[in-house]
Protein backbone atom coordinates (compact mmCIF):
# COMPACT_ATOMS: atom_id res chain seq x y z
CA UNK A 1 0.00 0.00 0.00
CA UNK A 2 1.27 3.46 -0.91
CA UNK A 3 2.24 5.92 1.78
CA UNK A 4 -0.43 8.59 2.35
CA UNK A 5 1.01 12.11 2.16
CA UNK A 6 -0.98 14.97 3.68
CA UNK A 7 -0.50 18.51 2.39
CA UNK A 8 -1.93 21.66 3.95
CA UNK A 9 -3.18 24.24 1.48
CA UNK A 10 -5.78 26.97 1.10
CA UNK A 11 -8.92 27.11 -0.97
CA UNK A 12 -9.45 30.15 -3.21
CA UNK A 13 -11.74 31.58 -0.56
CA UNK A 14 -9.02 31.41 2.12
CA UNK A 15 -10.13 28.38 4.12
CA UNK A 16 -7.69 25.72 5.27
CA UNK A 17 -7.74 22.42 3.42
CA UNK A 18 -5.93 19.13 3.94
CA UNK A 19 -5.20 17.12 0.81
CA UNK A 20 -4.18 13.51 1.13
CA UNK A 21 -2.29 11.98 -1.78
CA UNK A 22 -3.07 8.28 -1.58
CA UNK A 23 -1.08 7.42 -4.70
CA UNK A 24 -2.36 6.15 -8.03
CA UNK A 25 -3.96 9.59 -8.66
CA UNK A 26 -6.32 9.14 -5.70
CA UNK A 27 -6.81 12.33 -3.67
CA UNK A 28 -8.79 12.73 -0.47
CA UNK A 29 -9.75 16.17 0.79
CA UNK A 30 -11.09 17.53 4.05
CA UNK A 31 -11.27 20.81 5.87
CA UNK A 32 -8.39 21.65 8.21
CA UNK A 33 -9.81 21.45 11.76
CA UNK A 34 -7.01 23.72 13.08
CA UNK A 35 -7.67 26.54 10.59
CA UNK A 36 -9.44 29.52 12.24
CA UNK A 37 -11.50 30.48 9.18
CA UNK A 38 -13.34 27.22 8.57
CA UNK A 39 -12.51 24.96 11.57
CA UNK A 40 -12.60 21.80 9.46
CA UNK A 41 -15.69 22.59 7.41
CA UNK A 42 -15.82 23.13 3.65
CA UNK A 43 -18.24 24.99 1.44
CA UNK A 44 -19.30 23.69 -1.97
CA UNK A 45 -16.29 25.29 -3.66
CA UNK A 46 -13.82 23.74 -1.23
CA UNK A 47 -15.47 20.33 -1.38
CA UNK A 48 -15.23 20.38 -5.20
CA UNK A 49 -11.46 21.05 -5.28
CA UNK A 50 -10.55 17.45 -6.27
CA UNK A 51 -12.54 17.94 -9.47
CA UNK A 52 -10.03 20.63 -10.52
CA UNK A 53 -6.95 18.41 -10.30
CA UNK A 54 -7.29 16.61 -13.62
CA UNK A 55 -6.28 17.87 -17.05
CA UNK A 56 -9.50 16.92 -18.83
CA UNK A 57 -11.24 19.97 -20.25
CA UNK A 58 -8.31 22.32 -19.55
CA UNK A 59 -6.57 24.49 -22.10
CA UNK A 60 -3.08 23.01 -22.37
CA UNK A 61 -1.77 25.13 -25.23
CA UNK A 62 -2.76 28.37 -26.98
CA UNK A 63 -5.41 28.44 -29.68
CA UNK A 64 -6.20 31.38 -31.95
CA UNK A 65 -9.28 32.32 -33.91
CA UNK A 66 -8.20 35.15 -36.21
CA UNK A 67 -11.65 35.73 -37.75
CA UNK A 68 -15.04 35.70 -36.05
CA UNK A 69 -16.91 32.54 -36.99
CA UNK A 70 -13.76 30.59 -37.79
CA UNK A 71 -12.66 27.61 -35.67
CA UNK A 72 -9.79 28.00 -33.23
CA UNK A 73 -6.47 26.58 -34.31
CA UNK A 74 -3.53 25.54 -32.19
CA UNK A 75 -0.76 28.16 -32.13
CA UNK A 76 2.61 28.69 -30.48
CA UNK A 77 3.07 30.79 -27.35
CA UNK A 78 5.12 33.54 -29.02
CA UNK A 79 2.69 33.80 -31.93
CA UNK A 80 -0.29 33.94 -29.56
CA UNK A 81 1.18 36.56 -27.24
CA UNK A 82 2.27 38.73 -30.18
CA UNK A 83 -1.19 38.48 -31.73
CA UNK A 84 -2.94 39.37 -28.47
CA UNK A 85 -0.63 42.31 -27.78
CA UNK A 86 -1.21 43.58 -31.33
CA UNK A 87 -5.01 43.30 -31.01
CA UNK A 88 -5.01 44.89 -27.55
CA UNK A 89 -2.95 47.86 -28.80
CA UNK A 90 -5.15 48.25 -31.88
CA UNK A 91 -8.30 48.44 -29.76
CA UNK A 92 -6.69 51.01 -27.44
CA UNK A 93 -5.59 53.13 -30.45
CA UNK A 94 -8.97 52.89 -32.16
CA UNK A 95 -11.32 53.31 -29.17
CA UNK A 96 -9.09 54.87 -26.52
CA UNK A 97 -7.71 53.37 -23.32
CA UNK A 98 -11.01 53.83 -21.49
CA UNK A 99 -12.54 51.22 -23.82
CA UNK A 100 -10.50 48.59 -21.97
CA UNK A 101 -11.44 47.14 -18.62
CA UNK A 102 -9.94 44.58 -16.26
CA UNK A 103 -11.88 42.22 -14.02
CA UNK A 104 -9.47 40.54 -11.63
CA UNK A 105 -9.90 37.86 -9.00
CA UNK A 106 -11.05 38.66 -5.50
CA UNK A 107 -8.48 36.30 -4.02
CA UNK A 108 -5.31 38.19 -4.94
CA UNK A 109 -2.81 39.54 -2.46
CA UNK A 110 -2.59 43.30 -1.85
CA UNK A 111 0.66 43.41 -3.83
CA UNK A 112 -1.07 41.73 -6.78
CA UNK A 113 -3.90 44.29 -6.73
CA UNK A 114 -1.32 47.07 -6.63
CA UNK A 115 0.48 45.64 -9.67
CA UNK A 116 -2.76 45.17 -11.64
CA UNK A 117 -3.88 48.72 -10.81
CA UNK A 118 -0.51 50.09 -11.97
CA UNK A 119 -0.86 48.09 -15.19
CA UNK A 120 -4.45 49.20 -15.83
CA UNK A 121 -4.19 52.84 -14.80
CA UNK A 122 -0.53 53.65 -15.40
CA UNK A 123 0.41 51.62 -18.46
CA UNK A 124 -2.90 51.10 -20.27
CA UNK A 125 -4.49 54.35 -19.05
CA UNK A 126 -7.92 52.98 -18.11
CA UNK A 127 -9.73 53.63 -14.84
CA UNK A 128 -11.81 50.50 -15.40
CA UNK A 129 -10.54 47.83 -13.04
CA UNK A 130 -12.72 45.79 -10.73
CA UNK A 131 -12.33 42.85 -8.39
CA UNK A 132 -15.18 40.52 -7.70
Amino acid sequence: MAEIKTVCCYCGTGCGVLLEDRGNREIALRGDPSHPANKGKLCTKGAALPLTLGLQGRALYPELRRERGQPRQRAGWDESLDYLAERFAAIARRDGPESIGFYVSGQLLSEDYYAFNKLARGLVGTPHIDSN
